[in-house]
């Protein structure tokens, strides 16, 4: 009975780091294609808080 409460505490625990990894590599690629999306909208048009306005309403942030 133990072992399967610990197995169950592991997987669990397991589990827990890798959803939390995962949110942490979707937030890195987030940020990067937000700084991707910025640099691209200033070759375009050089007005700082249109763009970020445009960057955020496009991501969805």
């Amino acid at each position: 009975m133990r072992t399967i409460i610990t197995l169950g505490i592991g997987f669990w625990m397991g589990r827990q780091l890798y959803i939390n990894h995962d949110k942490r590599v979707a937030r890195a690629r987030e940020a990067k294609l937000k700084q991707r999306l910025i640099a691209f909208l200033k070759e375009k048009d050089p007005n700082q808080t249109q763009i970020e306005k445009q960057a955020n309403q496009l991501l969805g942030n």
